[in-house]
């Protein structure tokens, strides 16, 4: 969850050149030189922002180019003269960044292609995510407008501390497990938290968390009723190593790890953990 590896750029004139030249060979759109050049200067400014807007990632001298490069998106999809470059960022990775659990199976554009046609088919730009996250995002361009919002973090560029930020607070109402996680360090910077904040408020996590977390304790249930028949104090350690187990695999800020660290020290669960997952 939050970050994955970028994977590598591959060709990029090469990729330029299918998009915009059909099957027969006829041109779609001819870019000059100093088209080209401009696009290659742009994507390594992307780069140096760490995906973050600039002004000059616009140049006017794409101004003519920008409708076919934003067109050029459409060559991406499946069977696609660049459908290669989707397979190669779905399979980067098996769950959606944006929220841990989701299958990818959408690109999305970090930056939109609505307003930054430039960066259309530019791989550091494209996040495969699933479709609810994909969706729920849109068009958020991360601190151009501050009334709309913070944006969501970059999966590739997003430089994360090594620290727990991700906490998960637990209720028991009406016979009913409550979990709902919320961003809070004080070692975090107030931009970085802000952005979290807004990540998990605009893709709606902690309500499409709930499915997942009834899931993730229906399979860990078993386990977790050998434990607590031990008694409480041992069964509290048992998540609390699950959930150290786990953040290896997702990382210190996962809700799985932050879910079971939350459970671990909840008394009232590791004393009667049937009450809250069932019999």
């Amino acid at each position: 969850m939050w970050v994955i590896t970028p994977q590598g750029l591959g060709d990029l004139d090469a990729s330029l050149n299918a998009a915009l030249t059909l099957a027969n060979g006829a041109a779609v759109y001819a870019m000059s030189p100093a088209e080209r050049a401009a696009l290659h200067t742009v994507y390594q400014l992307y780069d140096a922002c760490l995906g973050q807007p600039h002004l000059d990632l616009t140049p006017n001298v794409l101004d003519t180019a920008r409708p076919y490069m934003r067109s050029a998106y459409d060559q991406v999809q499946i069977g696609g003269r660049l459908a290669t470059l989707r397979e190669r960022l779905l399979a980067s990775t098996d769950q959606c960044p944006y929220c841990g659990f989701g299958e990818p199976r959408d690109l999305d554009h970090y930056l939109p292609r609505s307003v930054f046609g430039e960066l259309a088919i530019y791989p550091r730009n494209l996040i495969p995510s699933c479709s609810p996250c994909n969706n729920a995002k849109r068009t958020v361009v991360p601190g151009l407008d501050p009334a709309h919002g913070p944006g969501l973090i970059h999966a590739y560029f997003q430089d994360l501390p090594d620290i727990e930020f991700l906490k998960a607070q637990i209720t028991f109402e009406g016979g009913a497990l409550g979990v709902r996680f919320r961003i809070d360090s004080p070692d975090l910077e107030a931009d970085l938290a802000a952005k979290l904040e807004f990540q998990l408020d605009r893709l709606k996590l902690n309500e499409r968390f709930r499915g997942q977390i009834n899931k993730f304790l229906s399979e860990q249930r078993t386990a977790m009723r050998m434990f607590n028949e031990i008694g409480p104090e041992l069964f509290a350690q048992y998540l609390g190593r699950c959930a150290n187990s786990l953040s290896g695999s997702f990382g210190r800020n996962d809700w799985r790890v932050a879910l079971l660290r939350a459970l671990s020290e909840h008394q009232e669960f590791c004393t009667a953990p049937d009450l809250y997952i069932g019999v």
